[in-house]
């Protein structure tokens, strides 16, 4: 696979991801992922510069971005959709780990995700989805393995 190519996707097998970073000070990182570049950094108050999102942020944000991805990829294959969708994403994290106080197993011992939207479809249509979703969202699957408790809700208008 070639610096420029792009993660090959078809149905099954594996896909590469690949990032690249430099790390120009000890709390930026300009990571560099296909044609991309994210902005890593932390705020003045953990000794950076407050240039991009801290790391977990990151973290929290892949998941909000999983989560949309893969109930409109279910959503496409049945015929279901969630307009005017909105996922939040609230992580408590255990920062004993990051001080060094104390090791940490499970840095965010819970996570809770918040689907908003409207739907013309069913109530068992939406479960469903939320079934799906649970094994089907890579992001959300690494989460739940790493031992946080990943606390649903889904807050849906049925028209």
């Amino acid at each position: 696979m070639t610096e420029k190519a792009k993660p090959a996707w078809g149905g099954g097998g594996k896909a590469i991801f690949r990032t690249k970073a430099v790390c120009p000070t000890p709390t930026l990182t300009k990571v560099s992922v296909r044609d991309f570049e994210i902005i890593i950094d932390e705020p003045p108050s953990n000794h950076g510069n407050d240039e991009g999102a801290q790391p977990l942020e990151y973290l929290l944000a892949s998941l909000a971005g999983c989560t949309n991805v893969i109930i409109n990829k279910i959503g496409s294959e049945r015929n279901i959709s969630i307009e005017g969708m909105e996922v939040d994403v609230v992580g408590v994290c255990d920062t004993r780990g990051i001080f060094g106080t104390e090791v940490i197993k499970v840095p965010f011992p819970e996570v809770r995700l918040t689907i908003r939207g409207t739907t013309n479809n069913t109530e068992e249509e939406i479960a469903f989805v939320r079934e799906q979703l649970a094994w089907r969202c890579p992001v959300k699957v690494v989460i739940k393995e790493s031992g946080s408790l990943i606390k649903e809700k889904w807050d849906i208008t049925y028209l």
